[in-house]
C-alpha cells in the first residue's frame, strides 16, 4: 500500500480550512502533521485509519493526528465536513498550560471516536463543528476571528470533557504499512519549519541536512522513504500552494508572486504552475476567483 505526504493548503495567518465531501471518492492512503477532524453528516463512511478500515455512521466524530496514515473507501450516498488545523494556531496560548503535555501529547491521548465518549460528550461537540463549517463557507465579516474562537473553545471542550484514550478502542498498525513515528515525525516538522522560513531564499539541500544534523545522502534518503516524494518536489509543491494563496487573495502582479513564492525566475514559476494545474497562474486567478481585472 504506497502512500504520500499531503501538504494542505493553509493561510499562515489562520492555518486552518474546513470543506465538504462526498463519499463516493476514493481517497489514496496519506498523512500530514496537521490534526484532521472527520464528521459524518450522512450515511456511513469507510475510512482507512493505520490500515484498520473503520465503519463511522451519521453523527460520528473521528479524530485524526498528524502522522496517522488515513484514506477513505467509497462510501455512496454519505457525506462529511473534513476540518483540518496546524497546532501552531494555538501558540499565543500553548504555554498557559500548567503541565508537561503539550499540544501534540493532548490530540494524541484523547479516544479518538466519539462513538466511544458518553453520548452526551458527542452530542455538545456536533453542533460547534457544524458551525466552524458554516462559518468558513459563508465567510462573513469577522468570520476568520470567529473561527478561531470556535477552534479554542473546541480545545477546552477537548480538555475537559473527551476521555483519554483507551489502547484497545486505538486502531492497530499493521507491520507492512509504513507509519510516521513521533520522533520521525518531529524531525519532518524541524524540515517543514525551515522551509516556512526559507522558501523565498534559494534552498540548497545541503543547507537543510546541516540543519537536520544528516548527511546530505541520508537527509535525501530519509525524506523519500517518510514522505514518498523527493525534497525538490516537496519544495516545489509548497511554493506553489503559496503562489496559489496569494493567487487568490491578494492583487500581485505574476512577477512579485514568483518572486513571493521563492521561484527564481517567472519563467520557472509559469513551467511548474502549468505543469501541476495544467492552466497558466493568470487563467488560475481568473477562473477561481472570477477577477477579470486581475494584473498581468
Amino acid at each position: 500500500m504506497s502512500l504520500y505526504l499531503e501538504i494542505p493548503e493553509l493561510d499562515k495567518r489562520l492555518p486552518f480550512r474546513s470543506f465538504i465531501h462526498q463519499g463516493d471518492v476514493l481517497c489514496y492512503p496519506h498523512w500530514h502533521k496537521e490534526i484532521e477532524i472527520i464528521y459524518v453528516t450522512q450515511g456511513s463512511l469507510d475510512l482507512g485509519l493505520n490500515d484498520q478500515v473503520i465503519r463511522l455512521k451519521q453523527g460520528e466524530v473521528q479524530f485524526i493526528n498528524g502522522g496517522d496514515v488515513h484514506f477513505f473507501l467509497s462510501s455512496p450516498d454519505s457525506e462529511r465536513i473534513v476540518i483540518q488545523f496546524d497546532l501552531s494556531l494555538f501558540q499565543d496560548v500553548s504555554t498557559l498550560i500548567y503541565d508537561d503535555r503539550s499540544l501534540r501529547d493532548i490530540f494524541t491521548e484523547i479516544e479518538q471516536s466519539s462513538r466511544n465518549w458518553p453520548r452526551e460528550t458527542a452530542t455538545k461537540l456536533l453542533p460547534l463543528l457544524q458551525n466552524i463549517s458554516t462559518e468558513d463557507y459563508e465567510r462573513k465579516e469577522g468570520y476568520a476571528y470567529m473561527i478561531k474562537a470556535k477552534l479554542y473553545e473546541m480545545l477546552t471542550f477537548i480538555l475537559r470533557e473527551v476521555p483519554r484514550g483507551n489502547e484497545k478502542h486505538r486502531p492497530q498498525i499493521s507491520e507492512n504499512i509504513l507509519t510516521p513515528t513521533k520522533e520521525m515525525l518531529l524531525k519532518l516538522e524541524r524540515i517543514f519549519e525551515y522551509v516556512e522560513s526559507h522558501y523565498q531564499e534559494s534552498i540548497i539541500l545541503k543547507d537543510v541536512a546541516d540543519y537536520i544534523g544528516f548527511s546530505p545522502y541520508y537527509f535525501t534518503k530519509f525524506f523519500k522513504k517518510n514522505t514518498g516524494m523527493t525534497f525538490v518536489t516537496f519544495l516545489n509543491e509548497y511554493r506553489l500552494n503559496k503562489a496559489k494563496w496569494i493567487l487568490l487573495n491578494e492583487n500581485y502582479s505574476i512577477t512579485e508572486i514568483a518572486e513571493q513564492a521563492g521561484f527564481n525566475s517567472v519563467k520557472t514559476f509559469h513551467h511548474f504552475f502549468k505543469e501541476a494545474t495544467g492552466t497558466s497562474p493568470l487563467k488560475y486567478r481568473m477562473t477561481i476567483s472570477g477577477n477579470k481585472t486581475a494584473r498581468k
